[in-house]
C-alpha cells in the first residue's frame, strides 16, 4: 500500500491532448469549402457547422442547424471526458469515459468525407440527366463536372451553338480539416496507451 502511495500519478498524455483538441474542434471552422464561379455559390461544411451562400444570400435550415450544433455539444463532452479520463487512467469509471469518446473524431472525419464523396458523385453522375430531361427540347446541354473532395473542374451549360455558360468550381480542404485527422490520430494512439492503465487496474487484487 505504501508503495502505492510512493508512485507518481499515471496521465495518459496522449488522450489529454486528444481531449483538449477534440474540445476546441467545433470552433475552428468548416473542414471542407466549395466556391462555385465568383461568389455565386460558396458552401463551408463541418460536423458542427454548414454555411451555404447563393448570389451572397445565404440559405439556412434550422432543424439542420439543431443537429450540428447537437454534434458539436457531443464533440464537447466527449473532449471533456477524455480529459477526465486521461489524467486518472487508472481509476474504475475511466475506461468507461474514454470508451465514450476515443473514436468521435474519427468517425466525423469518415463520415464527412463519404457525405462529401456520395455528393460529388450525384452531381456528377444522376444530376446532369435529371436537369437535362427537365430541360429536353430547349436544345440545352448540361454537363457537370465535379472533384471527389478536392481540386479544381469546370462545369458547362450550353444552350443552342451560341450560348455557352461555364463556372469554376473549387474544392479544398481547410487546416481545421487536417486538425481533426490529428486529433483522430492521437485519439487511436491514446486508446492503445490506455489499455496498460486498465490492464494494470483490472490485475490488482
Amino acid at each position: 500500500m505504501n508503495s502505492e502511495m510512493k508512485s507518481p500519478r499515471s496521465v495518459n498524455f496522449l488522450g489529454l491532448i486528444a481531449g483538449v483538441l477534440m474540445i476546441a474542434l467545433p470552433f475552428l471552422g468548416p473542414w471542407w469549402i466549395a466556391k462555385v464561379g465568383t461568389g455565386a455559390i460558396e458552401i463551408a461544411l463541418s460536423p458542427f457547422d454548414m454555411s451555404i451562400s447563393v448570389l451572397g444570400q445565404q440559405i439556412q435550415s434550422d432543424i439542420v442547424a439543431l443537429f450540428l450544433l447537437a454534434e458539436a455539444i457531443a464533440m464537447i463532452i466527449a473532449g471533456v471526458f477524455m480529459v477526465l479520463a486521461s489524467v486518472a487512467p487508472r481509476s474504475w469509471w475511466s475506461k468507461r469515459l474514454f470508451r465514450f469518446g476515443v473514436m468521435k473524431p474519427f468517425w466525423a472525419v469518415v463520415i464527412l468525407i463519404i457525405l462529401v464523396v456520395a455528393g460529388a458523385f450525384v452531381v456528377n453522375n444522376i444530376l446532369p440527366s435529371f436537369l437535362s430531361n427537365m430541360v429536353s427540347g430547349t436544345g440545352a446541354s448540361i454537363q457537370l463536372e465535379v472533384p471527389y473532395l478536392v481540386g479544381t473542374a469546370n462545369s458547362v451549360i450550353q444552350a443552342g451553338s451560341q450560348i455557352m455558360i461555364t463556372a469554376p468550381i473549387n474544392l479544398s480542404l481547410a487546416m481545421s480539416f487536417w486538425v481533426a485527422v490529428a486529433v483522430a490520430v492521437l485519439g487511436i494512439a491514446a486508446r492503445i496507451n490506455h489499455r496498460k492503465y486498465t490492464k494494470q487496474t483490472d490485475g490488482k487484487v
